[in-house]
């Protein structure tokens, strides 16, 4: 569980298969399943655990204060964070 305070964010009922697992500073969490997908849950103020549709091949995570990173295995990097999603080439 991730949280402060004694409060607790549990990870979503039934997620298995993860391979990475990453905390953000502002209470949220990112998974990578072993079939490539992203996981998130928690606060999510700025965007940061907004997946986008079709996310795939995701290799690697990382958190920061207000958003999230996802490596996909082609090299790029996919940004979430408030209101931009984009690739990064």
């Amino acid at each position: 569980m991730w949280g402060t305070e004694g409060v607790g964010i549990p990870p979503p009922t039934g997620l298995a298969n993860v391979v990475a697992v990453v905390a953000g500073y502002s209470q949220f969490s990112l998974a990578v399943k072993s079939d490539g997908t992203v996981v998130g849950w928690g606060a999510n103020l700025y965007g940061e655990i907004t997946i986008p549709t079709g996310l795939a091949n995701v290799t690697a995570a990382a958190a920061g204060v207000y958003h999230s990173l996802a490596l996909k295995s082609d090299g790029r990097v996919v940004v979430l964070c408030y209101t931009m999603l984009f690739a990064l080439e």
